[in-house]
């Protein structure tokens, strides 16, 4: 494994992250939001972009290839996702902020989506894929198409586990709908990690790449265009569209940041306080909520008015300005940053 971070993944983060946060801010502090262009754009690619990157950056972690590489990789996962998603939600939102929901376990386990939904979700994700690819590597001792396949079927039986005990608990329980949305999403990214180098030492691998990319971004503003990808109910048909919608939207996206950012120093200022972001999205995605919306107007604004835009802009800067501040404070205390965001390190 690499110990050399990789920049331009950092930065997407921070794309990512801020876009939650814009999001968050357009439905809260403004009327009608979720109609426009830009929450269309913001909504199919914030918590999509997140996961396919989750699924990528596995290309810079160690192989699980022992029965103690497995269980290292289990308490890293469980630490870094769990033990925040109890400390936020339990201590802060239950205890500290008053939000006696959050102190039902019951309650909380079937509404995941209230709260802190996504750190469940990639831990669900994060333990079948580490189970899935430990099982593989044992199946085959070199990477290949045998490998690969071993993968595939056992994630896949995975997805099945899910959608069975969905449809015995409920699909709420533990998230159990939105992990199963995003699934593909992480293999999606895990795939071209694993394959991205062989794919760029192809002669025409390049302008493979790039026709994937041109053609992604013409599918992603058409639906884009021709669709609510929010308001989209759960139907078959609605799930496919908001899938290609956010699929294509990341590809899209991360293939043209990628080609921009790529052989760029990233000393600047901005390219620094993107990094900066982008590494701490996590801790960013937990505290976030203290911060939002803090200015208010008697009558709330259309987003689409000069005041309900203003207003959007200065809340956004304001939460972004805030949760910094708190993690800046924070993170140099070990106490803090292994409670509160799940680091060691």
């Amino acid at each position: 494994m690499s110990g050399e971070r990789n920049r331009i993944v950092d930065i997407m983060r921070g794309i990512a992250i801020l876009m939650v946060v814009l999001g968050h801010t357009m439905t809260g502090c403004t009327q009608g939001a979720e109609k426009s262009f830009l929450y269309n754009v913001v909504w199919s690619l914030q918590m999509p972009l997140f996961i396919l990157i989750s699924g990528y950056v596995t290309k810079y972690s160690r192989e699980i290839d022992s029965a103690s590489s497995f269980w290292s990789y289990v308490k890293r996962r469980t630490v870094a996702y769990l033990l925040p998603w109890a400390v936020w939600s339990f201590l802060i939102r239950g205890l500290v902020l008053g939000q006696h929901d959050y102190l039902n376990i019951r309650w909380l386990l079937w509404h995941m989506d209230s709260g802190y939904w996504f750190l469940a979700t990639i831990w669900t994700i994060s333990m079948i894929f580490g189970c899935a690819r430990f099982a593989a590597v044992k199946a085959a001792k070199r990477d290949g198409i045998k490998r690969q396949a071993v993968f595939f079927l056992l994630y896949a039986a995975g997805m099945a586990v899910l959608a069975v005990t969905g449809r015995l608990a409920g699909l709420s329980f533990l998230a159990i709908k939105l992990t199963l949305y995003y699934m593909p999403f992480y293999y999606a990214g895990y795939l071209f990690g694993a394959y991205s180098d062989r794919i760029f030492e192809k002669s025409c691998g390049k302008k493979a790449v790039d026709v994937t990319v041109a053609v992604c971004g013409v599918v992603w503003m058409y639906l884009l265009m021709r669709y609510h990808i929010f308001e989209l109910d759960d139907g078959g048909i609605s799930v496919i569209i908001r899938a290609a919608a956010s699929m294509t939207g990341c590809i899209a996206v991360c293939g043209l940041c990628s080609a921009l950012l790529s052989g760029r120093p990233h000393d600047s200022g901005i390219a620094k306080a993107a990094v900066w972001i982008g590494t701490h999205s996590l801790e960013i995605y937990l505290a976030h909520y203290i911060f939002l919306d803090l200015l208010k107007m008697k009558t709330t604004p259309a987003f689409s008015s000069v005041s309900g835009v203003s207003l959007t802009a200065a809340n956004w800067l304001i939460a972004i300005a805030g949760v910094s501040a708190l993690i800046l404070l924070t993170e140099k205390n070990s106490f803090f940053k292994l409670g509160l965001y799940g680091r060691k390190k």
